[in-house]
């Protein structure tokens, strides 16, 4: 049986790419699918099959199958252009992922002079879309083909000054002196998690980077408010936020926050 159905419909490039989640067993239904739906809509570009051996709350596979096309959506933000791939994750508006990177840019206060960290951050889009205003950007993702879509991402856009690390961040955070030396103090660090925010020992690395500004990008403001409170009990304070209409006429809101040092 299909599991699910996941679309994504570029507004920018007109293009669409289909994703499909279900057990080994419905590969040939999904095939049919595939097939009815690219005749039917000759504008998709790709459909990948993600496969899951087990059930779970996200749409990300352990195996993935192209069935049509190249297995990925290019897409642009602003003035630059993303290649994603089926798990990696992207703004599905992208019009209010420009508005969105744009408050979390600004917020960040950037002068040229900057070592930016940005903690999750997947296909390295807030990280490209800073890095013109920053002395260097690094990245940390769990998810592997995020990170190869950054690598791709920063070539198609000639962005040089951008590098990403693939791990845990619980564990690439751990040793606060190895990544100083690795890459110097971060003077801003920009934090965009996942619905269920921060772990704690995250938080607390992050509070041992002491960065000057923090900018925290949240897609769940009960998560937000949460961390906030646990990195404002210690040595910042949130100075602005900003809420963002990512989807009308829905409950769901984007925020961007600045804390800063002292």
């Amino acid at each position: 049986m299909l599991a699910a159905l996941r679309a994504q419909q570029s507004r920018v490039a007109s293009r669409a790419r289909g994703r499909t989640t279900d057990p080994p067993g419905g590969r040939e239904a999904v095939a049919d699918l595939s097939r009815k739906l690219t005749a039917e809509f000759p504008e998709i570009t790709s459909i990948v099959h993600n496969l899951n051996r087990s059930k779970a709350q996200v749409a990300i596979g352990e195996e993935e199958l192209v069935l049509h096309g190249p297995g990925y959506l290019r897409d642009r933000i602003g003035a630059f252009d993303f290649q994603i791939s089926a798990n990696s994750f992207f703004q599905t508006n992208t019009e209010g992922a420009e508005i969105l990177y744009g408050l979390a840019r600004d917020f960040a206060g950037l002068t040229g002079n900057e070592t930016v960290y940005d903690l999750y951050s997947g296909a390295g889009t807030i990280s490209i879309f800073v890095s013109p205003l920053a002395k260097q950007v690094v990245g940390f993702e769990i998810v592997p083909q995020a990170i190869y879509d950054a690598g791709v991402n920063c070539r198609i856009n000639d962005i040089t000054n951008c590098h990403f690390i693939l791990g845990d961040l619980k564990d690439e955070l751990a040793q606060v002196p190895v990544l100083i030396r690795r890459w110097g103090n971060p003077d801003v660090v920009i934090v965009d998690p996942p619905r269920a925010g921060m772990h704690p020992k995250v938080i607390q690395k992050l509070l041992e980077l002491a960065p000057q500004r923090i900018v925290y990008v949240s897609c769940n403001p009960a998560t937000f408010a949460r961390d906030l409170k646990d990195i404002c009990s210690r040595q910042y304070h949130l100075e602005k936020v900003q809420p963002v209409d990512m989807f009308p006429h829905t409950a769901h809101c984007e925020v961007v926050g600045l804390l800063t040092r002292g």
